[in-house]
């Protein structure tokens, strides 16, 4: 018994070694946050110039790059690299700097963020790009990069209209002539078109332009729009233009009614057609005229939905002609032509 019991207690020490080395030292390490939770990287980095410097422009990340919901971001962190023109080439690679750490107030997911610089060096080309933070070890993957040169800038476009019909909108500017110093503008000049909702942030409208026209077939009618042009040349950009607004109307008229007839009643005339087919018809317009007339006048209104109207109003012996016409909601309302004319005799 003493040989087992003193083997058991020189093993004591040998047990407490191995549970030491399976529990570990007892230090924590960094938690690694799982893919899952990281925000997506920006895709829409974009830039706007102007006479003092540059505002960068991208949309929060709404969503992990699983898919999952964002529900709150840290920050962000800005990175840029800065090459003499001279000196850039094409595809040769670019170093950023350290990346700058911020937090805009009140970040909230999916929200526009801008980040403002405006010491910039005339005759450099600037690279940026951004990353999200969702803590402290949870950063997002880089942006898209966008890059501009920075020389004295274009003057805005002059003269922009913005001439609103249905479903569409057709801007005309006239071209800027120098730059904003006042020397001539050399080389070719593009366009990029800014578009605003109803008040809200201007975002551009598709690529580029060579031309001083343009038709955005991308509106909506009844909603108002408003625009700016910015010129861009080979080495340089250009300031805004003054903005233009346009709100696009239905200017299309419903199809006419047809199968209007009249019968002699002994309440008066009932007129009688079929229901047209569109959408968005807000009533019913009924006119007559005298045989010997040519314009006929209008007699009554009926809503749409309502197929019949009954003239109260008392006419003479001889031949009369009913025809209908439909309205439709748009302000103002386009009223269709009248399809074919109902013919009434009334004998002595």
């Amino acid at each position: 018994m003493k040989r087992a019991a003193v083997a058991i207690l020189s093993s004591l020490p040998l047990l407490a070694l191995l549970m030491l080395a399976v529990s570990g030292c007892g230090r924590k390490t960094p938690p690694v946050p799982p893919e899952t939770v990281h925000p997506s990287p920006v895709g829409d980095l974009r830039y706007q110039l102007d006479e003092q410097g540059v505002t960068l422009v991208w949309t929060a990340p709404s969503r992990t790059v699983q898919g999952e919901k964002v529900d709150k971001i840290a920050g962000f962190e800005m990175l840029r690299a800065v090459v003499e023109e001279s000196d850039y080439c094409e595809g040769c690679p670019i170093h950023f700097g350290r990346p700058i750490k911020f937090a805009p107030d009140e970040i909230q997911p999916g929200t526009t963020i801008r980040y403002r610089e405006a010491v910039l060096r005339p005759g450099f080309r600037y690279f940026y790009k951004v990353r999200t933070r969702l803590g402290w070890y949870n950063v997002s993957d880089d942006s898209n990069i966008a890059t501009f040169v920075w020389n004295t800038l274009l003057s805005p476009p002059s003269d922009l209209t913005a001439t609103a019909a249905d479903r569409r909108i057709t801007l005309s500017w006239q071209a800027p002539a120098t730059l904003i110093d006042g020397s001539p503008a050399q080389g070719a000049i593009t366009y990029q078109i800014y578009r605003s909702v109803a008040g809200s942030e201007f975002t551009p409208v598709g690529p580029t332009l060579a031309t001083t026209t343009y038709t955005d077939d991308t509106v909506q009618n009844d909603t108002l729009y408003f625009y700016k042009i910015q010129a861009m040349g080979k080495d340089t950009v250009g300031m805004m233009s003054s903005p233009a607004q346009g709100r696009p109307r239905d200017l299309t008229p419903p199809a006419p009614p047809r199968g209007v007839t009249a019968v002699r009643t002994a309440q008066g005339v009932k007129i009688l057609w079929q229901q047209s087919m569109e959408p968005d018809i807000a009533g019913y317009q009924i006119y007559r005229r005298r045989g010997d007339e040519t314009k006929p006048i209008l007699v009554g209104k009926v809503k749409g939905g309502v197929l019949m109207f009954l003239d109260t109003r008392p006419i003479s012996h001889g031949t009369w002609y009913y025809s209908v016409s439909a309205y439709d909601t748009a302000e103002p309302a386009n009223e269709s032509g009248r399809f074919n004319e109902a013919e009434l005799i009334l004998s002595p």
